[in-house]
């Protein structure tokens, strides 16, 4: 069984907006705090709407802060940054000095979010420089805190400078909580230095300090800290059984987070150290339970994510283009009325001709957008889908799939150690974490086939067309391609999927009893003919009558600047041909 080894540095993010605003700020956050990210959105585009009329910059740039976060959790990246230097360039155009000190260092967290160091490191400097500059960095400054956390996560030297920042800014304003997060610093740096006598003697005053604070996530973390210096360094395990005991008395409604698998799975250890078996079984099941119920609800929240920030883009182009609309009209009405002055008999005919064609026109343009938006929320939620579906795969093959390894393997040293014992519920553990695993394994394959990232599109199809086969229905697979041909990983994932959507068309509805799939290259071109001989349907029909998958394969196929041709009779079979432009 695993132990995770945890040190802890407690970061806790301090919020810092005007008053005047105040309840539309506290009401944007519960939002946020609810995960309703499109009502969070809507109000602050409507409040940063208001503020920009009236010329205020100040709640504008914070207001836009907000939207930078809500945007961030949704995983969208690029609009989170674009808000922020949004926020950046008027901050400088109107000398906002101090809300451009919390930008510059809201851009560097944003950066340490994503891992990018180097980044996070250069805004989190401008900040500071600015700060000291102008003298609006506090000695308790949050700064200090983020680069004490930055230069810990590289492990760089320059970590202890900023603790004993943190030390004096705490010594000269700080209260309990502050002091608390302080001695718990000391403890992480002090551990990572394997100094643990030191260590833990700031340990202990971390816990005074916590307990004073009643803070409850602080003394969570002293606490998980004394779990993990007793359970590795003193090898006390009955302490540490103690410590993790608390932390489950002080949560009794914490059920879902990763911190209390976290405890469960150590106590479950400490239990296994100290021979009670029936209680390391129990809270290792309490652990498997939470783990896959975490699981299952981030995976549900990614999709939701996922399908809410394309809802938001979709309902941020309308606006964009009911105003570009609105905005022609009025200049078209203007010139309508220039000339109805003018020439007001001549005109009168004239403008009839020009308005209805004028409405045909902006009918016709507005039908073209419409497809056009259509096609790009289905190209981006398509996109959005593949990504998710290759940041799953990878998570459950190189994360859980190796815990659930690494503790099957565990088990297997303890049972080859303790040959005489015959422990059913151990044996039965092994099972379970076995199909867990196999569970795990398959998931992630149907996620993302492994055979696709290490041999490419071809033997990744070769593979898909033997699984498909049957006694009912023949895949026969050809290709006329230079063995060992790769391409971008990109396009050999979009390009597996849609001939995965291609072959289930074929199985469910074909009824067919061979198909057969030919890639071919010529000039820079990739040719894909997938033909069967099945019942077919009447392919001369209006495109309104195929189905959404279909519309899906033929947005991508244009999106990728190709061509696909769909050939179908009634009982005589079906001939797609997809004529794709090679990347280079």
């Amino acid at each position: 069984m695993r132990v995770f080894y945890i040190i802890i540095v407690l970061i806790i993010n301090f919020q810092c907006f005007s008053q005047s605003f105040e309840q539309s700020t506290d009401s944007i956050n519960i939002y946020i705090k609810k995960r309703e990210y499109l009502k969070a959105l809507n109000l602050s585009r409507k409040k940063s709407n208001e503020y920009l009329r009236k010329k205020n910059h100040a709640n504008f740039c914070e207001i836009t802060l907000l939207k930078s976060k809500i945007y961030f959790l949704l995983n969208d990246k690029e609009k989170s940054f674009e808000n922020l230097f949004q926020v950046l360039k008027l901050t400088e155009e109107h000398n906002l000095t101090k809300l451009k000190i919390q930008t510059l260092e809201e851009i560097g967290h944003r950066y340490f979010s994503i891992f990018d160091y180097e980044k996070a490191k250069v805004y989190y400097h401008r900040s500071l420089y600015l700060g000291k500059k102008n003298n609006l960095l506090a000695p308790n400054s949050y700064i200090y805190q983020r680069m004490y956390a930055l230069h810990f996560t590289i492990e760089s030297d320059s970590a202890f400078y900023y603790l004993e920042k943190v030390r004096i800014g705490t010594l000269q304003k700080g209260n309990n909580l502050e002091f608390a997060v302080n001695y718990n610093n000391y403890y992480s740096y002090y551990s990572s230095q394997e100094k643990y006598s030191i260590a833990r003697k700031y340990l202990d005053s971390a816990l005074i300090y916590a307990e004073k604070s009643n803070n409850a996530t602080i003394i969570t973390t002293v606490l998980s800290n004394f779990g993990y210096h007793y359970l590795v360094v003193e090898k006390d395990y009955e302490k540490a059984v103690d410590e993790y005991q608390k932390i489950i008395l002080l949560n009794p409604q914490d059920t879902i987070s990763t911190e209390m698998a976290d405890v469960f799975i150590n106590i479950s250890y400490g239990y296994e150290m100290l021979g009670d078996y029936k209680n390391a079984h129990d809270y290792f099941n309490r652990y498997n339970t939470l783990t896959q119920n975490i699981y299952q609800g981030n995976l549900k929240q990614a999709i939701n994510d996922v399908e809410t920030k394309y809802r938001i883009e979709k309902i941020e182009n309308e606006n964009r283009e009911k105003q570009q609309i609105f905005e022609e009209k009025q200049k078209n009405n203007h010139k309508i009325i220039l000339i109805f002055i003018a020439l007001f008999a001549f005109s009168t005919i004239l403008f009839y001709f020009f308005y209805q064609n004028l409405r045909l026109k902006q009918k016709n343009k507005f039908i073209d957008l419409d497809r056009q938006v259509k096609q790009n929320i289905i190209n981006a939620s398509m996109d959005g889908q593949e990504i998710e579906r290759k940041n799953i795969a990878n998570i459950l093959h190189d994360s859980i799939s190796a815990l659930l390894s690494s503790s099957g393997l565990h088990l297997s040293a303890y049972i080859a150690n303790n040959p005489e014992e015959k422990s059913e519920e151990i044996q039965k553990a092994r099972e379970i974490l076995k199909q867990a695993h196999d569970n795990v394994r398959d998931l992630s394959h149907e996620l993302l086939p492994p055979l696709l990232a290490k041999f490419g599109l071809f033997h990744a199809v070769l593979d898909l067309s033997e699984k498909n086969s049957n006694s009912i229905l023949h895949f026969e697979y050809s290709s006329y391609v230079a063995d060992g041909r790769r391409y971008s990983e990109e396009f050999e994932m979009r390009i597996y999927f849609i001939i995965t959507e291609l072959f289930n068309n074929i199985m469910k509805h074909s009824n067919a009893s061979k198909a057969f799939i030919t890639f071919e290259e010529i000039a820079n071109r990739l040719l894909i003919t997938i033909e069967d001989d099945g019942k077919g349907f009447n392919s001369s029909k209006e495109n309104s009558s195929d189905g959404f998958g279909l519309t899906q394969i033929k947005s991508r196929i244009k999106h990728l600047k190709g061509t696909i041709n769909i050939n179908s009779k009634i009982n005589a079979g079906t001939s797609i041909t997809i004529n794709l432009p090679v990347p280079k």
